[in-house]
């Protein structure tokens, strides 16, 4: 099954932009944390803390378990963030179709999607296909 992209959410992607961020990332599972700041994403349920850290960072964190992977972060700004039906649907269906495995998570302003880091070519050439433009995290 292919997701549509109706004429409203096209023009929301093409006013849509990404960064890939110059880190590489490592999914963990801790008992503690050191130096909240240092890190990307710390998330907490009845079961577990998980924290998505730069792999730099991974000597600020306690005890942890590593998922084997390294990560790349592409940071993706919408250009009409909350109100969007089908955004994320878009980017994580397409990914899917093409066989690349990605995480996504969102905060007030972006939506992560983390990608392995052999598939960012991979994923960056889909997002510019399905219409977002690539921007320079430096400029």
């Amino acid at each position: 099954m292919n997701f549509q992209i109706d004429k409203k959410l096209q023009e929301v992607i093409d006013c849509s932009w990404f960064t890939i961020d110059e880190g590489t990332f490592a999914y963990t599972k801790v008992r503690e944390i050191k130096n909240v700041k240092n890190h990307l994403i710390i998330t907490q349920d009845s079961d577990e803390t998980t924290v998505v850290t730069d792999i730099k960072n991974l000597k600020d964190l306690g005890d942890y378990e590593r998922n084997a992977e390294n990560w790349k972060l592409i940071n993706i700004r919408c250009g009409n963030p909350f109100y969007c039906v089908g955004f994320l649907a878009a980017i994580s269906s397409q990914t899917a179709l093409n066989g690349l495995d990605i995480t996504m998570t969102s905060t007030y302003t972006n939506d992560y999607v983390m990608c392995k880091e052999e598939e960012l070519e991979q994923c960056t050439n889909l997002l510019i296909s399905l219409g977002f433009s690539h921007k320079s995290v430096r400029g």
